[in-house]
């Protein structure tokens, strides 16, 4: 079951600016990226990478340029998918390596022809997260590898983020699974699988970016917001556990 609407993907995606690539001097960005370069090998013999909803497509830019995978998205909203097209050109991919499916993920019999499977911010906005996992497995080659990770908005973020809905009417928390947000649930869920577990943890440290108060109108409550996030981010900055990391992520082998 979903919980956020296709209509809040449309607004998203269609206010992205492009070019978009990760960003090695944005800490959030750099350690997802070095957790993906460090435990996925690179390619050879034309392997291939699916990261499902792949807007704006930085994560696939990544292991096309780092790791030489030709590179397929799944998008199911039609904006998503061509600003993603649009941001691969504007990187200067070739048209022959990569492909955007524009398709719901969910309604799509799996075929298991990728070498590594992705998804980033999308399975905790989902009740059923156990087999939306199922399904990245079945679209992965055996000893191919799944990679998934997604924010953590339990702990501090959880109260943060929750004032900030309330005083913005936005509604992110409302939009992802809180409760799945858990290093020990995913394990187990994990193990249930009887794939291997190559990585999990929670990374980042405390992290600003992952609130968005620049959505507070309010300009004295944005200016304290701002300066006690970026507080808490020096305090905090390399703390990793379920209270205040930003981010947690699992690599799994399917062998």
């Amino acid at each position: 079951m979903k919980i956020t609407e296709k209509s809040f993907w449309e607004q998203y995606w269609g206010e992205i600016l492009l070019p978009q690539k990760v960003n090695f001097s944005f800490k959030n960005d750099r350690v997802i990226a070095e957790t993906i370069l460090k435990f996925v090998p690179k390619a050879d013999n034309d392997q291939k990478a699916l990261e499902i909803g792949c807007a704006p497509g930085k994560w696939l830019t990544l292991v096309y340029e780092n790791l030489n995978y030709d590179i397929d998205g799944f998008e199911y909203v039609d904006v998503a998918a061509e600003k993603t097209k649009e941001n691969f050109k504007l990187c200067h991919i070739p048209e022959n390596r990569f492909n955007v499916i524009t398709a719901d993920f969910l309604t799509q019999s799996p075929d298991p022809k990728y070498d590594l499977v992705m998804s980033f911010g999308f399975i905790e906005h989902f009740e059923n997260y156990d087999d939306i996992y199922q399904k990245h497995i079945q679209y992965c080659k055996k000893n191919g590898y799944v990679v998934t990770g997604f924010p953590n908005f339990r702990g501090i973020n959880y109260y943060l983020q929750l004032f900030i809905d309330r005083i913005s009417g936005s509604s992110i928390i409302k939009n992802h699974n809180i409760k799945m947000m858990d290093k020990v649930l995913m394990e187990k869920m994990i193990k249930s699988s009887k794939k291997e577990l190559v990585y999990l943890d929670y990374i980042g440290g405390f992290e600003p970016a992952l609130f968005n108060i620049n959505k507070v109108e309010n300009i004295f409550l944005r200016f304290i917001l701002k300066v006690s996030s970026k507080a808490l981010s020096i305090i905090f900055s390399n703390i990793k556990n379920k209270y205040i990391s930003s981010y947690l992520i699992f690599v799994v082998k399917n062998d």
